[in-house]
């Protein structure tokens, strides 16, 4: 790569990395490993590899020409006009001395202001010598950013009352109680599952020990309207069929739609229970059908 400056000056490079700043870092390689210099961006004026450098330098001497041709012409003018002013100066007054002072006192702050701020020449020469790239406007070092991210948030854990003792203890006291909460529902469950054979059992010694002429065989009819049935003189499932609706209603204070489907409900037990009669007097039948007919001569 070709460098070239604002004062002509020319050289050689790797390779380079503009900054936000605006300046440029020139490296020795490529792959911009190793830092040789810094040029402010007010005093480049290109870098661009050796071959194009090439064929714009071989066209540069044509327009230096020209350029100096044009400078000559215009040098002959200034002379001339200079020479002019001279004469006309010599017949003139002469120029007032403070109006001079001023002049020089202009001049000298004019000098001031265009020399290079020392502090900034320091940074770039310092930076430049260790090999250090430096930092974009407005980048810190993630390392020490981390460490202030860190600090802070330890701040705010202190000011908020978490510290690791605080948490470890809360985790803690949440593992008790879901602990406890397990326990409860282990008990809750144990219960359940007592409550549930215990009724199976209820509903199993009911079946069992119900007399089929018992009217707690019709659903719908519980033990509160049993005991109701009863007291009207209506404590069989026959007696229940032979009431009359009304009867049935003004005995148990309920509606006639409900004793029609009590009186439903009871003809369909009734058709029941003499069909199992039927079934299992036919299964006596065949068991004694199929009795060798010797045995019985015996």
């Amino acid at each position: 790569m070709k460098v070239h400056l604002e004062d002509g000056t020319r050289f050689d490079c790797g390779g380079y990395k503009a900054l936000d700043s605006g300046g440029v870092v020139l490296t020795a390689d490529a792959k911009r490993k190793q830092v040789i210099g810094y040029v402010p961006a007010d005093q480049l004026v290109y870098i661009l590899p050796e071959d194009v450098a090439a064929e714009r330098d071989d066209e540069t001497p044509a327009n230096d020409e020209v350029r100096t041709d044009g400078e000559s012409e215009s040098d002959a003018d200034a002379d001339n006009t200079e020479a002019g002013e001279t004469e006309v100066g010599s017949d003139a007054d002469e120029p007032d001395s403070g109006a001079d002072e001023s002049d020089s006192n202009a001049d000298a702050s004019d000098f001031d202001n265009n020399e290079p701020d020392s502090d900034d020449t320091t940074v770039d020469e310092t930076t430049v010598a260790a090999g250090i790239e430096p930092e974009p406007n407005g980048v810190t070092a993630v390392a020490e950013s981390t460490d202030d991210d860190h600090a802070a948030d330890t701040d705010r854990a202190h000011d908020a009352g978490h510290t690791h003792e605080d948490v470890v203890q809360r985790i803690e006291t949440l593992e008790g109680r879901v602990d406890g909460l397990d326990g409860r529902v282990d008990a809750m469950t144990e219960q359940l599952a007592d409550i549930a054979s215990g009724v199976e059992a209820a509903s199993s010694e009911t079946e069992e020990t119900l007399d089929p002429e018992d009217v707690r065989n019709i659903r719908g009819i519980g033990e509160a309207y049993a005991t109701r049935l009863r007291a009207a003189g209506l404590d069989t499932v026959s007696a229940l069929r032979a009431a009359t609706a009304d009867e049935i209603a003004a005995a148990v204070a309920v509606s006639e739609r409900r004793v029609s489907d009590w009186k439903r409900r009871a003809d369909s037990h009734v058709e029941q229970a003499a069909s199992s009669e039927t079934t299992d007097a036919d299964a006596d039948t065949d068991a004694n059908a199929d009795t060798d007919p010797q045995e019985d001569t015996e």
